[in-house]
């Protein structure tokens, strides 16, 4: 029998699915395991592994799982990797299942990823955005609970506050001030002239 087929008391038969032989073989030769092949299948070359599921990469030892923050598509001989921050479980089967990691608190998540929230907000952990402090209230820069904002003082504002306030009342108090520096100074003209009369 030419290779492909084998000898049995018919004649030359086809070997079937999974197994080969070669020329003047009596019997088939079967595929390794987990190697198939198609009938009529002439040597050991032609049996080889099914195409692997998505999810799953070809090695010279079959079908192997993509490992964490990979990903494969059916028959995949490789597996590609999730974009740079992106993660996946072993095992995932598109980019789709490639996603950032939760952002920490004080952080929010957008199309790029983890952001620090600005001033005057706060985030908790896992946040999708940020949460504005109450009228009123301040805090820095990824702040990371409400505890976090706080009622301020504006120095300045207080200041022009303090100086319109008290403006009035300061007048008065110059303007007698004022009057007693000019009583103060005819008194003193009067000693000097009282002093002129008496040396004559």
């Amino acid at each position: 029998c030419s290779a492909g087929d084998y000898m049995n008391d018919s004649g030359c038969q086809q070997c079937g699915e999974n197994a080969f032989s070669d020329d003047g073989a009596s019997s088939c030769i079967s595929c390794q395991d987990g190697k198939l092949s198609a009938a009529g299948s002439t040597s050991e070359d032609d049996c080889e592994y099914a195409p692997c599921s998505a999810g799953d990469y070809m090695t010279d030892s079959g079908c192997q799982q993509c490992g964490e923050n990979a990903f494969s598509g059916d028959g995949a001989s490789s597996c590609t990797s999730c974009p740079d921050g992106k993660l996946s479980a072993a095992g995932s089967t598109s980019e789709d299942d490639c996603e950032y990691a939760p952002c920490s608190a004080g952080d929010y998540m957008n199309d790029s990823g983890c952001q620090q929230c600005g001033e005057n907000a706060f985030s908790d952990d896992g946040a999708s955005s940020c949460i504005s402090c109450q009228d009123g209230k301040l805090s820095a820069a990824g702040s990371t609970s409400e505890d976090d904002c706080e009622l301020t003082v504006d120095v300045n504002n207080v200041e022009k506050t303090l100086s319109v306030v008290m403006q009035p009342l300061l007048v008065p108090v110059v303007q007698m001030a004022k009057f007693q520096l000019l009583d103060l100074h005819r008194l003193m003209i009067v000693i000097m002239l009282h002093a002129r009369l008496e040396t004559t």
